[in-house]
């Protein structure tokens, strides 16, 4: 029984691990370390906040936006209001999950990307988000360039070819 539960582990991570992808637009992408997250125009945070969010490629508030369509937040740790200038920002490392909001209808998919500025800016992290049921599925890279519009662009390290 114990080799039986082992072979169904072993299959069970193998597939998995063949499920990640180099394709921004797939599912199984995921964001790597060392990407570049670039702010290409002045992003305001406004007064009594920590963040700014962005949806459909323009700034929004957090009761204005469509909280089933793709949403992105940058939090910093200082309050506004105040301007970031355009910079280009590291990712350490993104985290992709989903939460319940309500039991058992609806559901929070969302990608944690955290965040380092050289220029010293105070910048936490980007979160975005989705709203959905159990029947949808978690959005993809694309889906976050669409929603961030032209206010912030990747750009992904080169993959090293270790097969010479």
């Amino acid at each position: 029984m114990n080799k039986l539960i082992l072979l169904t582990t072993l299959l069970f991570l193998s597939a998995c691990a063949a499920m990640q992808s180099d394709d921004p637009d797939s599912l199984f992408f995921s964001i790597p370390k060392g990407s570049t997250l670039s702010l290409n125009k002045k992003l305001d945070i406004p007064h009594n906040e920590t963040h700014a969010v962005i949806q459909y490629g323009k700034e929004t508030t957090d009761n204005k936006r469509h909280d089933y369509d793709v949403n992105c937040r940058l939090n910093l740790k200082e309050f506004g209001p105040r301007t970031i200038e355009p910079e280009n920002f590291k990712v350490t490392r993104t985290e992709d999950g989903q939460n319940w909001i309500s039991q058992p209808s609806i559901l929070r998919y969302y990608t944690e990307i955290y965040l380092t500025s050289d220029k010293g800016t105070d910048v936490i992290k980007m979160v975005c988000q989705e709203y959905g049921d159990q029947t949808d599925y978690h959005f993809t890279v694309e889906d976050i360039e669409v929603a961030l519009g032209d206010y912030f662009s990747f750009t992904f390290p080169e993959k090293i070819d270790s097969g010479k």
